[in-house]
C-alpha cells in the first residue's frame, strides 16, 4: 500500500466516524479548564476553524456537573422508601424498599455566567504567553455545552453489588442511555428485597465514606487533532508476533469454545485500558509501531495528543472498544472520594478486522493534516454526597407500613422500557395493557390503559392504575395482558397472554429488540474484482415472522461502512446472513448464508472469484439468479440455524 493511500484511507476512516450535520468540531489545542467557586470542574473548547489553525473565541463545555434533578418546589427528585407489613414473609407479609432517583448534567444559568467570568481571566492570562495562538482571541465567549455524539454504545451503567444481584435486587429499571442535552433527565428504578435494602441503607449511613451505588455516563464528542510535521509507521507483520507473544502470556486452563482468536475461553481476545498502554508502549520500543516527529520531545502535549489519538485509531481498527464490567470496589481512599477504576475500557479483537490489518503488511500516516477524531469522556459520580443533601427530608428518605389504612387503595404501576418508546412511530403504534383482579365478593377489578408517542409526551414513561380494595380480602395479585399494536395494524402477539404481576410495579420490556448492524468492504478491492456493489442480505425474526433486511455498499461512493438498525426478537441472539455481489459481467453472484450474533460483518470475497470459471465462482452465479425470482420471506434460511441462534418459533 503506497503512502498516499495509506493517508487516504486514515482520513477516509475518521471521516466516516463523525457526523458534521448540525455539531461543531471542537479545537484540541484551544482549550481552557476552570474551576468553579463551589468545586465544579469545568472543561472548554474553542470551535475549530475549518481552513485555518487560528483560535476563535467561541468555546463549549464537556458534560460536567451531574447531579439530582429537582421538582420546581426545590425539591430533590430521590426516593428511598423501606416498606414493610405486619405479617412475616411466610404469613404473605413483604419486607423491602424501592429506589428511585433522577439525575441530570450540565451548568446552571449561575454557573455559566461564573464559567464566562473564568474563561475571559484564564484567556487573558494564557495569551501573555510569548507566541500563544490565544493571542488571537479577542472576545471569549461561553457559548454552551458542547454537541454531543448520539450513537454512544453503553452509555450509561450502574456500578453496585446489591443492584446488581438479582437476589438483593429483584428489579431495576433505567432510562438506557446517558442524555446528551443539558438538563435532560436520566431515571434509575429498582425494587429491593428486605437483605438487600438493609444492606444498601447500611452504606447511606453518614459513617460509611463511600456508598454501594456509583454511575458512569460516558459521551463522545467531535475534535480536531493538532497538525505537526511528521509520520506514523505501522509493521503489521511486527504487530502480529508481540500480539501472538501477548497471547502465550495467559495459562489455558479451561474449557475451549469459539472466542477469537482461535478456539480458546481465555480473555486473550480481550485488552484493558492498562494492558493497551503497556502493549502500545512495548510496540514502539520494538519498532513495530514507529512515531517520527520534526522538532517535538516526546513529553510535548501535541505529541502525546497525536500518539493517544492514533492510540485510538490503532485499536479501533482491530477490535470493538466497550466500557468494562464492574470490578468489586476496593477499600475507600483516605479522603472519601469516589475514584473510577484504571481500567474504565475494554477492547475486544475482532478476527476480522485484525486478519485485514495484519495482511496490509505495512502502513504509512502523514501528520501534517488536522484530522477530526471522536473522544470519549466519562463522568462518574457516587450517590454518597447526594444522599446526605436528602437523608433528613421526608419527601426524599422514609420508610412505611403497608398495613396502614391508606393502603386500602393500591396503585399498579407499568413502566415502559425506553428501547420500546424509541420504537414508536418506527415499529410500534402503541401498547395496550388490559388488567384484572378477582375478588373474594362481588365483581372482578378490570382496567386498561394504551401508551403511544402523546401519552409519552404528557405523562413519561409510567402509566398507573388506582385498585380500590373496598371489602375485597382476597390476597392474589393481579393479573395484565399487554398487546402491542404493530405498523401495519396487526397485534402482537395475537392471543397475548394473562400474566400475574407485582404489586410494586411492571417493566414493559417490548418484544423486539433494536440492533445496529454495522457491514464493512473494500473499495478498491471490489474494483479489483469487477464487483460495483455489495449487499449484506440479513433474515432475522421479527414479531415471530422470518423477515429479511438488505444493507448495499456501492464502489461508486467510494464509502467503505454502511450501517441499518434491524429489530429481532428479544429471545434471539442474532441473525442470518449471506453476501450478494454485482459483477459488472456476470451479473448477481450470491455466497451461502451464515449465521452470527455480533453486529459487524466483512465482505471478505473469495479468492476463486477471480477465476470466472471456478467452480465457487459458478454457484454464486447460479445462486445469485434466485434472488432475481420473486420471494416472499417464508420460514426457510432461518430453520438451518436455529440452535445457533436461539431462535423458538411461536
Amino acid at each position: 500500500m503506497t503512502m498516499k493511500n495509506s493517508i487516504l484511507k486514515l482520513i477516509l476512516m475518521l471521516l466516516m466516524s463523525i457526523s458534521f450535520v448540525n455539531a461543531q468540531v471542537l479545537d484540541s489545542q484551544n482549550k481552557v479548564a476552570v474551576a468553579l467557586d463551589d468545586g465544579t470542574q469545568v472543561v472548554m473548547y474553542g470551535r475549530a476553524k475549518s481552513l485555518d489553525n487560528g483560535f476563535t473565541g467561541e468555546y463549549y463545555y464537556l458534560p460536567t456537573n451531574l447531579r439530582l434533578s429537582k421538582r420546581d418546589d426545590g425539591t430533590p427528585e430521590f426516593l428511598f422508601l423501606k416498606y414493610t407489613t405486619e405479617q412475616r414473609a411466610d404469613a404473605g407479609g413483604v419486607q423491602g424498599a424501592l429506589m428511585h432517583f433522577l439525575m441530570e448534567w450540565g451548568l446552571s444559568d449561575t454557573q455559566m455566567k461564573e464559567a464566562e467570568t473564568k474563561l475571559v481571566a484564564k484567556v487573558k492570562d494564557l495569551a501573555k504567553t510569548p507566541g500563544t495562538p490565544f493571542k488571537m482571541v479577542t472576545n471569549p465567549k461561553l457559548m454552551g455545552p458542547a454537541s454531543l455524539r448520539s450513537d454512544t454504545p453503553e452509555s450509561f451503567r450502574i456500578i453496585s453489588a446489591v443492584l446488581g444481584d438479582k437476589g438483593f435486587t429483584p428489579s431495576i429499571v433505567t432510562s438506557g442511555r446517558a442524555p446528551l442535552l443539558p438538563g435532560s433527565k436520566i431515571a434509575v428504578a429498582s425494587r429491593l428485597e428486605k437483605n438487600g435494602a438493609q444492606l444498601l441503607a447500611a452504606t447511606f449511613e453518614k459513617n460509611r465514606s463511600i456508598t454501594d451505588v456509583s454511575l458512569d455516563l460516558r459521551f463522545r464528542y467531535d475534535i480536531l487533532t493538532p497538525a505537526v510535521n511528521g509520520r506514523i509507521v505501522v509493521n503489521w507483520s511486527k504487530v502480529d508476533e508481540m500480539y501472538q507473544e501477548y497471547k502465550r502470556d495467559y495459562t489455558h486452563k479451561d474449557k475451549d469454545d469459539d472466542t477469537m482468536p482461535y478456539k480458546n475461553s481465555l480473555q486473550d481476545d480481550i485488552i484493558t485500558d492498562t494492558e493497551r498502554d503497556s502493549l502500545f508502549s512495548k510496540m514502539t520500543e520494538s519498532k513495530a509501531v514507529t512515531i517520527e516527529i520534526d522538532n517535538l520531545k516526546p513529553d510535548d502535549p501535541n505529541v502525546q495528543k497525536i500518539t493517544a489519538t492514533f492510540m485510538d485509531y490503532f485499536m479501533s481498527s482491530i477490535s470493538e472498544k466497550q466500557m468494562a464490567a464492574p470490578q468489586p470496589a476496593a477499600a475507600p481512599p483516605a479522603d472519601g472520594r469516589y475514584n473510577p477504576p484504571s481500567d474504565l475500557y475494554e477492547y475486544h479483537i475482532t478476527k476480522t478486522k485484525y486478519e485485514k490489518r495484519i495482511a496490509t503488511k505495512n502502513e504509512t500516516y502523514n501528520l501534517k493534516v488536522r484530522i477530526p477524531v471522536t473522544e470519549d469522556i466519562t463522568i462518574t459520580e457516587n450517590l454518597a454526597s447526594w444522599y446526605d443533601g436528602v437523608k433528613d427530608n421526608p419527601k426524599c428518605v422514609s420508610s412505611v407500613n403497608l398495613n396502614d389504612p391508606f393502603f386500602q387503595h393500591r396503585d399498579i404501576n407499568f413502566i415502559l422500557d425506553l428501547e420500546a418508546e424509541e420504537m414508536f412511530g418506527k415499529e410500534v403504534n402503541f401498547v395496550t395493557v388490559n388488567v384484572r383482579k378477582k375478588r373474594n365478593s362481588g365483581n372482578a377489578f378490570s382496567d386498561r390503559v394504551t401508551i403511544d408517542r402523546e401519552y409519552l409526551k404528557k405523562k413519561g414513561v409510567k402509566a398507573t392504575m388506582t385498585y380500590a380494595r373496598g371489602e375485597d380480602n382476597n390476597p392474589d395479585s393481579y393479573e395484565y395482558q399487554a398487546m402491542w399494536s404493530l405498523k401495519g395494524g396487526n397485534n402482537f402477539p395475537a392471543d397475548a397472554p394473562w400474566v400475574k404481576g407485582q404489586w410494586d410495579g411492571v417493566n414493559l420490556a417490548p418484544p423486539v429488540k433494536p440492533r445496529t448492524v454495522e457491514f464493512e468492504a473494500s473499495p478498491e478491492e471490489l474494483k479489483l474484482n469487477g464487483i460495483v456493489r455489495a449487499t449484506l442480505q440479513l433474515r432475522y425474526m421479527k414479531f415471530g415472522k422470518e423477515t429479511e433486511t438488505n444493507i448495499p455498499l456501492s464502489t461508486a461512493t467510494g464509502n467503505p461502512l454502511a450501517k441499518d438498525i434491524i429489530f429481532l426478537d428479544r429471545d434471539t441472539k442474532g441473525y442470518a446472513y449471506r453476501l450478494v455481489f454485482d459483477h459488472k459481467d456476470k451479473g448477481k453472484l450470491a455466497l451461502d448464508w451464515k449465521p452470527e450474533t455480533s453486529d459487524y460483518v466483512y465482505a471478505v470475497i473469495p479468492e476463486e472469484f477471480r477465476d470466472v470459471t471456478s467452480e465457487i465462482f459458478s454457484k454464486a452465479i447460479e445462486a445469485g439468479q434466485t434472488i432475481l425470482k420473486p420471494d416472499s420471506v417464508g420460514g426457510t434460511i432461518l430453520d438451518k440455524f436455529k440452535d445457533v441462534l436461539g431462535i423458538i418459533k411461536k
